[in-house]
């Protein structure tokens, strides 16, 4: 039905899930979320002190121990995973606070293998004053 040229679209019932309107130049847009988008799974983020496996795989060999102190780059796990053995790296200096893992145990992608507690360097001028 038309009226003054403006199109009335009769009333439908709301959709169970919530809807969203967006006003834009004096345009009303309405979209609706899905089930889907409600129920996904929240972002986290990352905390960079846990070294996580990158791929399915398991732990060959643990080179480290927990307390030790670690500089970037020294070895700290390998890692199998599709016939290859990795070697996961320490990303920054730190001191491993937690091994959750054994040699043997086969673990999925996003997995904790370790934690790190990053170490900060020592400045040389701490404590001087100009």
């Amino acid at each position: 039905m038309k009226e003054n040229n403006t199109t009335i679209l009769p009333e439908s019932p709301e959709p169970e899930y919530k809807t969203l309107r967006i006003f834009e130049e004096g345009r009303n847009y309405k979209t609706t979320f899905t089930k889907k988008f409600q129920t996904r799974k929240a972002w986290v983020r990352p905390n960079p002190e846990e070294i996580k496996t990158f791929i399915p795989g398991s732990v060959q060999k643990i080179l480290v121990k927990t307390g030790q102190a670690v500089k970037a780059g020294d070895e700290l796990v390998v890692f199998e995973a599709m016939k290859m053995h990795n070697i996961i790296r320490a990303p920054f200096d730190g001191k491993i606070t937690a091994i959750p893992v054994k040699a043997g145990d086969k673990l999925p992608r996003g997995a904790v293998m370790l934690t790190l507690k990053q170490t900060f360097p020592e400045s040389k001028n701490k404590g001087k004053r100009k």
